[in-house]
């Protein structure tokens, strides 16, 4: 299936019309359909309106993972997001001062126990957690630092990682959004006429996917450009940073 290029994307983000034929398929493709919501919620960020972004919830295997992690007890395996609180029954007054007697008796020891095993539970999560990242973690294969251009004062950078599976991401860092519409995101060939356009983006760190038709050493050059809200997917023409991938060596 041929999906939607990223200008028509970003148009959808917009809230800007698209043509019969890329309506129809985003309407049935949730692949495009979720990076159009992702690129809303940039582009409401970006206009201040922050809280009209949807919020969500993680799946409830993100609970059982951390349950299974920590150890807890069986009773805690419901993901509290997706089950109400148990309604306990209110403890009488004549059994609180037993149950304040009980807590009193903690030993020394039995502190000293108690807090190792978190130190040691926290310190195998961590390790997980480690594990996991490194097993994962992408091959670097090409930075460039992004220099503002004339009436911008931002930085920036920007990385290249290939996963296992061949999918390079663009992972770009902007120190401040000074754009006064929109930042768009562009792979340029040197002489500045042909163009990709991977996406949106706001302040601080973004991860964009570089479509496998993009060959890196004809397209090096990455700008970030300042796009007015007028739903128009050519360039604006005016770039607030710009920089020129370097492929890593070893």
């Amino acid at each position: 299936m041929q999906h939607l290029d990223p200008g028509t994307l970003s148009m959808a983000a917009l809230d800007e019309p698209l043509d019969t034929d890329s309506q129809v398929h985003l309407d049935g493709c949730d692949a495009c359909a979720s990076e159009v919501r992702e690129l809303n919620g940039v582009v409401l960020a970006a206009r201040g309106d922050i809280t009209a972004a949807p919020l969500e919830s993680p799946d409830s295997q993100v609970w059982a993972a951390i349950h299974q992690e920590l150890g807890l007890q069986p009773a805690l395996s419901t993901d509290p997001l997706t089950s109400p609180s148990p309604v306990q029954d209110a403890t009488p007054v004549s059994e609180l001062s037993q149950l304040r007697a009980e807590k009193r008796t903690f030993t020394p020891k039995f502190l000293i126990a108690a807090v190792t095993a978190g130190v040691l539970t926290g310190a195998g999560a961590v390790w997980a957690v480690q594990q996991v990242r490194a097993e994962a973690a992408p091959d670097l294969v090409a930075q460039s630092q992004l220099d503002p251009l004339a009436g911008f004062t931002a930085g920036g950078s920007a990385s290249v990682f290939t996963s296992d599976d061949g999918v390079r991401t663009l992972q770009i860092t902007v120190t401040e959004d000074q754009a006064d519409g929109y930042q768009e995101v562009w792979l340029i060939a040197p002489d500045l006429q042909q163009m990709y356009s991977l996406g949106v983006i706001g302040g601080g760190t973004s991860s964009l996917v570089i479509p496998d038709n993009v060959d890196l050493v004809a397209f090096p050059i990455v700008d970030v450009s300042d796009e007015p809200l007028d739903g128009d997917p050519l360039h604006s023409g005016v770039s607030v940073l710009r920089g020129t991938l370097e492929a890593e060596v070893g």
